[in-house]
């Protein structure tokens, strides 16, 4: 039997929460770290359903990869919002832990992606010196990553792998037709690694979304873009996240549960 310090601590050990972006939210957000665990649920939101499963499944830890809030929260009431997530995880006693941007820079996040959809991995696509990012611990690793496409060189094929392998529908911006050589792999919102895609050489850059402009930018600057879908694209990173979770020293990795994939959104 372990408690959620414990675990924490853990967590911190392989996925170190100081590698998170300053604004992000991460670590234990609601809970009580003396607490012994029980099960834990492993998920990419933390959602009322999330919750409910948690419950159901007689865990009392809920480890995701979003966070349950970004903003502060002025009052944690029962609702259907974020408050409403905090209050209903605190009144069922179930703690919630997030590993957000630091998961999307560790090796085991950054290479979730390649690996579901069998690509070969070059090397990191973020390409920064530790002086231009003085808020980050010298050593913390680079995230995204450059692949070789292997015989999904064009960006139709490359699309259609990506769709088939993450079981949605892709959205492509360029020909479907132009040759892909060499591609960029940003999980979630892909906004802040695409100079580092163009500097790369990369022709196309596999995301979970752009907004308009961005996209259509990266295109005129000669990098393709395939959408995949926020979630879709980080769901492969829960697997890596529970690993992490299982190897919890003292801790039965029997009583580490991986939620289901599911998508709140459809194309009609």
């Amino acid at each position: 039997m372990i408690t959620i310090s414990e675990l924490h601590a853990h967590i911190d050990s392989v996925i170190p929460f100081a590698w998170a972006e300053p604004w992000d939210r991460v670590g234990l957000l609601v809970g009580d770290r003396a607490s012994t665990v029980t099960r834990i649920l492993v998920s990419l939101d933390p959602t009322h359903g999330a919750l409910e499963r948690a419950a159901e499944a007689g865990a009392n830890v809920l480890v995701t990869h979003h966070p349950a809030f970004l903003d502060p929260l002025e009052a944690v009431v029962a609702s259907r919002g974020a408050a409403g997530v905090a209050f209903e995880a605190a009144r069922r006693g179930i703690a919630l832990i997030a590993c957000h941007t630091n998961l999307d820079r560790s090796p085991q996040g950054a290479d979730a992606l390649p690996a579901t959809l069998g690509l070969a991995i070059r090397g990191p696509l973020e390409a920064r010196d530790e002086a231009d990012r003085p808020d980050l611990p010298a050593g913390t690793p680079l995230g995204g990553r450059l692949c070789a496409p292997g015989d999904l060189d064009t960006l139709g094929a490359l699309a259609e792998a990506v769709g088939a392998r993450l079981g949605v529908g892709t959205r492509i911006w360029g020909d479907a037709a132009s040759r892909v050589t060499l591609v960029a792999l940003a999980p979630g919102s892909g906004r802040s690694l695409i100079p580092f895609a163009l500097a790369a050489g990369a022709d196309a850059l596999v995301t979970g979304e752009l907004r308009y402009h961005e996209a259509h930018d990266a295109l005129e600057r000669g990098l393709t873009v395939i959408e995949a879908g926020h979630d879709a694209t980080e769901w492969p990173l829960t697997a890596a996240l529970a690993r992490t979770v299982a190897a919890t020293p003292g801790l039965d990795p029997a009583d580490v549960l991986i939620d289901r994939i599911s998508y709140p959104w459809r194309i009609v």
